[in-house]
């Protein structure tokens, strides 16, 4: 039989467990748009209006040039493994794209064939892909996330 001192002590280790995890569960709440594996999620592009929308923050690769896009997102896909994030990707190629509209009415203002930080709907900055070798994007691309993260997600 626990004696009351034990069980108020119980009682209370209880409630910090709880606290604990509730803190947990909210804190990666917060910082969920920048944890990830390495995963690049193309959204159509209702899907993006929804996420810039609703949430807006994170990685978006907006993608333009059909030609290049397959070299773009590998680059893409592995400087966001290295950097353990998660990203998104519009692809003006989508066949729902609508070409009457700018991605301004997705909820972006990056421009074609970029990778873009974004807070709250806002964003941050871009990386060009087409500024850098195709050999020297990768690195940039991993340095511009690496840079985002300690500007705009850590506490």
């Amino acid at each position: 039989m626990m004696n009351r001192k034990q069980k108020i002590m119980a009682a209370a280790a209880g409630i910090v467990v709880a606290l604990g995890v509730g803190t947990a569960a909210i804190s990666s709440q917060n910082s969920s748009p920048v944890q990830g594996n390495g995963q690049l999620e193309e959204l159509s592009p209702l899907e993006m209006k929804k996420f810039m929308k609703e949430d807006g923050t994170g990685f978006i690769m907006y993608s333009f040039n059909k030609n290049t896009h397959d070299v773009y997102m590998h680059g893409v896909k592995k400087a966001l493994k290295e950097n353990d994030v998660d990203g998104r990707e519009l692809s003006s190629n989508h066949p729902k794209y609508n070409h009457s509209k700018s991605q301004v009415y997705y909820g972006l203002t990056q421009n074609g064939d970029t990778l873009a930080v974004y807070k709250n709907g806002e964003m941050k900055q871009q990386i060009d892909f087409e500024d850098y070798e195709p050999s020297d994007l990768e690195g940039e691309l991993s340095h511009f996330i690496e840079t985002s993260k300690e500007l705009y997600f850590e506490e």
